[in-house]
């Protein structure tokens, strides 16, 4: 397996999920909350993220397969759907595909903001679905161990990030936080325009 690809596996998944542009978010919904409870609620919204994306890593194509979708027109339309979310970080706007006003009503009367909205769909979205669907289909077998890994170090990366979300926040700073989240949505665009590519390239042949 190409080192190339591992890398690409890994820094797609990790884009997209985007602890690091979740921060100000976090610190906002956990603002009342105490460190034990803070330790809680993250800890649920990295299980939250491993489950979803295992899940679709393991049997997303399956789900196509029975719903007659193959893998070049999923990879177009999920290039397009990421390339929309690329485009909100490159306003450094938080994009409604990940969360409605609705949900973040429901989730703070709950007290589980850590599977939803945090978990589901902030983290696990449809960019992160569809990134390890189409992921999974290049490769084959040994591709979905390295994207289950790469799932794994994400949420690995993911938990410590959100549980010193304020100090990542003091570190970085407004400007940090607003260069990082352009930085890493021309890279996530530039993803998603090479899936449409591809996509293209094989319905094409």
């Amino acid at each position: 397996m190409e080192v190339a690809f591992i890398i690409k596996v890994f820094v797609s998944i990790f884009i997209i999920v985007d602890p690091i542009g979740l921060i100000p978010g976090f610190i906002a919904l956990t603002a009342s909350y105490s460190q034990s409870k803070i330790k809680t609620t993250v800890w649920e919204t990295t299980l939250t993220l491993i489950l979803v994306l295992t899940v679709f890593t393991l049997f997303g194509n399956d789900i196509l397969n029975f719903f007659g979708i193959t893998i070049p027109a999923f990879r177009i339309a999920g290039g397009i759907i990421i390339f929309m979310i690329a485009w909100q970080m490159l306003q450094a706007k938080q994009t409604r595909l990940k969360i409605s006003p609705e949900e973040e009503v429901y989730s703070k009367e709950q007290e589980k903001i850590g599977i939803v909205p945090l978990g589901i769909p902030m983290l696990a979205g449809p960019g992160a679905i569809t990134t390890v669907i189409v992921l999974s289909g290049e490769k084959q077998i040994l591709a979905k161990f390295i994207i289950l890994g790469s799932v794994l170090a994400t949420a690995f990366l993911t938990y410590f990030i959100l549980l010193f979300a304020k100090r990542f926040s003091d570190w970085l700073g407004p400007t940090g936080l607003y260069i990082f989240t352009r930085l890493m949505g021309l890279i996530l665009a530039a993803i998603a325009v090479q899936f449409v590519i591809d996509g293209i390239r094989i319905l094409s042949f």
